[in-house]
């Protein structure tokens, strides 16, 4: 593996994980008492998350035939959705934020499920590429 695309990999990876820990802050929040350390995990999380696209971009390895390629780029989007919906959330009037709070939790879902099978793809990617 070229030390470009361990740059992605490794990008990808801390960003995830910071994703991870921001998700578990923001389901063990009651009253909201975690808000912003949940709202700046996710931000910086999405932020080196896409770095890590970014640092695959540069290195024009781009293999978008590859099942990791849709898989990546699907859970980035709902990644991006659900940060579009807690950004609705702390806007929104209490009448719609339970609604708001359910949806932003499984489209984060959803988007972690693709972030897992896109790991395995990616993994079963660079042993094709070898």
């Amino acid at each position: 593996m070229s030390g470009n695309v361990l740059g992605h990999v490794v990008l990808m990876l801390v960003g995830v994980l910071i994703l991870v820990v921001g998700a578990f802050v923001g389901s063990t929040d009651k009253g909201e008492e975690k808000l912003n350390l949940h709202r700046g995990l996710g931000v910086i999380g999405i932020l080196v998350f896409l770095l890590g696209v970014v640092a695959l971009l540069l290195t024009g390895n781009v293999h978008a035939n590859l099942p990791h390629f849709f898989l990546g780029l699907i859970a980035v989007i709902f990644f991006i959705l659900a940060a579009i919906g807690g950004i609705a959330y702390t806007k929104a009037d209490k009448t719609k934020k339970e609604g708001l709070r359910k949806s932003h939790k499984a489209v984060a879902a959803i988007g972690f499920l693709f972030v897992l099978v896109a790991i395995v793809f990616g993994i079963i990617g660079i042993k094709a590429l070898k």
